[in-house]
């Protein structure tokens, strides 16, 4: 079982802060800092999602210690799959200067609020956002200029998101994500993204409650 001189040097490793941690592990900040500290041992569901946040980022626990190992694919599955996702943008995009999430068949009447809220923390940081949605669908929340309406025959509620240099790809009956960080790749489906983003009407109205 993992320990917290381990977890530290991990997160030397991966350059996260406790707080980053905290949030991609989906654990609180003073359970980190005790673990770490050697206040408390962590219980076998803590350590496992700390492992499985660092093994996401190529950071492995090996026998005497750690190390980094190439992450150009990730897995994302399990409880919160989403959350864990989007933490992943926010971390991606922070501090980056013209930051843009391009999202292709997303659909934010699907949004629960913890997910809204995720949102809303990546755009306030200075993300922008552009959207491909279902051509019948006037719940945005965002600025209508942000949105392109795709017809209804080629939709289908699969997000494909780029952000960054990663391509994040939803399958699996949206159950998980597989995230791949390849420069050439996310510019390729960038340039995808702009050619049907020509191509496509504007929405003229948002009909959304709640706005970002």
């Amino acid at each position: 079982m993992i320990n917290g001189m381990q977890i530290r040097a991990a997160r030397a490793l991966a350059d996260w802060s406790q707080t980053e941690l905290a949030e991609r592990s989906n654990t609180s900040l003073s359970t980190i800092a005790d673990i770490e500290a050697g206040r408390r041992g962590g219980g076998a569901a803590t350590l496992s999602a700390i492992q499985k946040a660092f093994m996401q980022d190529g950071v492995i626990f090996t026998e005497y210690g750690v190390e980094k190992r190439p992450a150009n694919i990730q897995i994302v599955e399990g409880e919160n799959w989403w959350l864990r996702v989007l933490d992943d943008v926010y971390y991606t995009l922070l501090d980056q200067s013209d930051a843009e999430v391009l999202i292709l068949c997303g659909d934010e009447r699907e949004s629960p609020p913890d997910v809204i809220k995720m949102w809303k923390k990546i755009r306030n940081q200075g993300t922008t956002m552009r959207q491909i949605v279902r051509e019948d669908n006037t719940y945005l929340m965002g600025s209508v200029n942000e949105y392109r309406w795709m017809p209804k025959e080629y939709f289908e509620n699969y997000v494909t998101m780029i952000y960054g240099e990663k391509v994040c790809v939803c399958a699996e009956d949206n159950t998980k994500a597989m995230i791949f960080k390849d420069e050439q790749l996310a510019k390729t489906w960038g340039n995808t993204f702009n050619l049907l983003w020509k191509e496509m009407e504007k929405p003229n109205e948002s009909t959304a409650t709640e706005r970002f």
